[in-house]
């Protein structure tokens, strides 16, 4: 797989996988580190832009969603645990 799909699969999955406790963390650090790793340049093709740069972004709402998600399952451990 190209690094560019690669990188949009990656975010959606980590869209999805936040509903399951967080997990989808792990996918989004991995997306947004593939993306890091093959810049958008001005000779890369349109739609190869378009897909490092969407993909990063919902690799970065994934990335925010999970952090809720964890935040909150670790907030209920704590407050039903006192």
């Amino acid at each position: 797989m190209k690094p560019h799909t690669r990188v949009v699969w990656l975010a959606y999955a980590s869209i999805v996988l936040a509903i399951i406790w967080g997990v989808g963390i792990i996918p989004a650090i991995y997306a947004i580190r593939t993306a890091k790793a093959h810049p958008v340049g001005a000779g890369a093709e349109p739609h190869i832009q378009r897909d490092l740069r969407g993909g990063k972004l919902l690799a970065q709402a994934g990335l925010v969603l999970n952090c809720i998600v964890l935040a909150v399952v670790v907030w209920s451990l704590v407050t039903t645990q006192l």
